[in-house]
């Protein structure tokens, strides 16, 4: 039962880290200028959780001990919330620019305002 939640969680962080390092990909030529390491801390921070949840995964189907996942992915989980944070004060801005394309996307297939 343990390996089944920390396998669905590994598989999540997976998911989650292509996100983020997509998420890093859509600003813009302006704010990549503006705060290049930390764009690029975003982009690693991403690829390192989807890195580890797949490491977790692969570890845990082998046979592996669930509690080496249970060590690695928490320890790994606050990394690109943190970084995004950082970014964002940086570039003085609230949401990524995945985020505003995503809203009004949403906000148009359901006829409401602009967010």
């Amino acid at each position: 039962m343990l390996s089944a939640l920390y396998g669905s969680i590994a598989l999540v962080f997976v998911l989650g880290g292509v996100v983020c390092a997509y998420d890093a990909r859509s600003y813009t030529d302006e704010q990549k200028a503006r705060a290049p390491r930390l764009v690029r801390a975003y982009f690693g921070s991403g690829l390192l959780l989807s890195v580890v949840g797949l490491t977790s995964l692969a570890w845990m189907l082998a046979g592996g001990s669930v509690w080496t996942a249970g060590i690695l992915l928490p320890a790994v989980s606050a990394l690109p919330g943190l970084v995004q944070y950082r970014l964002h004060q940086q570039l003085a801005i609230d949401r990524s620019p995945l985020t505003d394309r995503l809203s009004s996307s949403v906000a148009r297939k359901l006829n409401y305002s602009d967010p």
